[in-house]
């Protein structure tokens, strides 16, 4: 413009774990947090926010609904703070995959690989990503930057020609939205993530056979620098 990803070294979903630091006090808020956020993920995804009521929340995340108002004032709120954890996460993750790459162009279709897997593997992301009309102006506000970076550093050096670069990005993008919709609802290929990439190297100006090539390039594990990583 981001499981059961087991085979690509992913988590089985984001996460919503509490931190171990700070009182005892701190950490119960931030396991209740944690709890309003993983419901807020289910529900969101299963029935949209519209038919989701507060209620129905703190039901799930088994909380008295008065104890809602003490992190979020609306759900719509709440779901403003979903999709930016969410979406932070995968762009750390598909970021970790580009780490060693630097053709700007090989970028890009890890970004976008990496999220079509991403959605392959957890429908409820998946649903979250694409049943609320909200989540694209979220996805472009976390994801937008990097991917206009990727783009504007891929046609600095000539690998791309795009006349419109915004509205390339936003044709991209909406390409994305529509292949995740279409692996949800059934209409899933295996090489959707392959052919996804391939298609929008193409649009920004590639040919087709190197288009072709750079798609099918081993998708790089999600994986820290040994320098980053922390030590047992």
């Amino acid at each position: 413009m981001v499981p059961v990803l087991q085979n690509v070294g992913m988590p089985a979903s984001p996460r919503h774990d509490a931190p171990r630091a700070g009182t005892r006090v701190q950490r119960r808020k931030a396991r209740t947090r944690a709890g309003l956020l993983a419901a807020a993920r289910q529900l969101f995804a299963a029935r949209g926010l519209e038919h989701t009521t507060i209620a129905q929340i703190a039901e799930h995340a088994d909380i008295a609904i008065g104890s809602f108002y003490n992190y979020f004032r609306t759900k719509e709120e709440l779901l403003d703070a979903l999709l930016e954890e969410e979406l932070s996460q995968q762009l750390a993750l598909l970021e970790l995959r580009q780490a060693h790459v630097e053709d700007p162009a090989e970028k890009i279709s890890i970004a976008h690989r990496h999220l079509v897997r991403a959605a392959q593997s957890d429908s409820d992301w998946a649903w979250l990503f694409v049943r609320l009309e909200v989540p694209f102006r979220a996805a472009w506000s976390v994801l937008g930057h990097s991917a206009r970076s990727d783009l504007d550093a891929a046609i600095e050096a000539g690998r791309f020609h795009v006349i419109d670069p915004a509205l390339a990005l936003n044709a991209s993008g909406g390409a994305l939205f529509a292949v995740i919709h279409a692996q949800l609802v059934g209409e899933r290929s295996e090489q959707a993530d392959v052919l996804h990439a391939e298609g929008v190297l193409r649009s920004f100006g590639l040919d087709r056979i190197e288009a072709g090539e750079i798609a099918r390039r081993p998708l790089p594990e999600p994986t820290q620098p040994a320098e980053e990583q922390q030590p047992d």
